[in-house]
């Protein structure tokens, strides 16, 4: 028997037809390469629903939110703390761009007489941001707290000269608001004392 099918192995190469092992073979192989082929195409779909998530779902979203609110603590940290009795109507007017709710009430109730007080001592403050980070993110609130560090520099006109500058560095917390129409304001600011 064993010579039999050894002679009929022997007639199949002789004749190139292919005998039950190759044929088993190539059948195998053409299922392992169709499911890698499978496997791959689900990988393709699954990784390019994941990336699309990433920019376009709700954590891209919380982002954007996240980077404008702080980008807004940025600046508002350095306008609270800028001011020249040159231009304090300016001045005051940026303060008040920056702000909302009570904050705001404050500035525009003081308003005058934050500007005769400035005019008064005749005092500059220039104000560059050092660092700012976001404490709190409430989106669905549409609130946030921040903390701002930023080196204020002082100046004040001593008979017609200004003082050589003094420079302080001030540590702010902020409560912010998003508006509907302009963005992140303050509606809360303080010092934080050392």
């Amino acid at each position: 028997m064993r010579a039999l099918l050894a002679r009929r192995g022997a007639t199949d190469e002789a004749t190139g037809s292919a005998g039950p092992r190759q044929v088993d073979r190539i059948g195998l192989l053409t299922k392992v390469a169709a499911a890698v082929a499978a496997l791959g195409l689900v990988a393709v779909v699954v990784f390019g629903a994941l990336w699309w998530n990433a920019g376009h779902g709700s954590a891209a979203k919380s982002a954007v939110a996240r980077d404008e609110a702080l980008a807004a603590a940025r600046q508002i940290a350095v306008n609270l703390q800028t001011l020249d009795f040159n231009t304090v109507d300016k001045g005051l007017s940026i303060w008040e761009s920056s702000t909302t709710g009570p904050l705001l009430t404050e500035f525009q109730k003081n308003r005058q007489q934050y500007a005769d007080q400035i005019r008064k001592v005749q005092t500059t403050t220039n104000a560059r941001l050092i660092d700012a980070a976001l404490s709190d993110l409430d989106l669905g609130a549409g609130k946030a707290k921040a903390v701002a560090s930023v080196d204020v520099t002082t100046t004040q006109m001593d008979n017609g000269a200004p003082s050589l500058p003094v420079t302080k560095q001030v540590r702010i917390a902020l409560d912010l608001v998003r508006t509907p129409d302009a963005g992140w304001k303050a509606d809360a600011a303080s010092a934080i004392r050392s």
